[in-house]
């Protein structure tokens, strides 16, 4: 069975959410309760106020791709942009996963933050 495409017009994760929904002509609260999040968060998603991580349930839910809904996830792309222009710390990232202590992921993003 083929998935549904995202309207090219979606250039955000809640972009791509709302027309996907809308498109199914699925209410916000129906959307929310299938994938086990409140309206409002969900609202608030669609809107660029709120993120997620919850691809799969969303994918599951409107029939698309997984790899789709990431790709418009902007921090996903904000990340690797910076480590891309910043190579030495992808190096720091693996010696700090070999040491087996967490990668501080909310001090990185308080870094790209800064940096910009």
């Amino acid at each position: 069975m083929a998935r549904r495409k995202i309207p090219s017009a979606a250039t955000t994760l809640g972009e791509a959410i709302r027309l996907l929904r809308t498109g199914r002509r699925m209410t916000l609260r129906a959307l929310a309760d299938k994938i086990g999040v409140s309206a409002p968060f969900l609202s608030d998603l669609e809107h660029g106020r709120r993120q997620t991580n919850q691809y799969e349930a969303l994918a599951k839910a409107l029939d698309v791709s997984v790899e789709e809904l990431r790709k418009l996830d902007g921090r996903v792309t904000e990340l690797k942009d910076w480590l891309a222009d910043n190579p030495q710390l992808v190096a720091l990232l693996k010696d700090i996963r070999d040491s087996g202590k967490p990668v501080p992921i909310e001090a990185l993003r308080a870094t790209l933050k800064q940096s910009r």
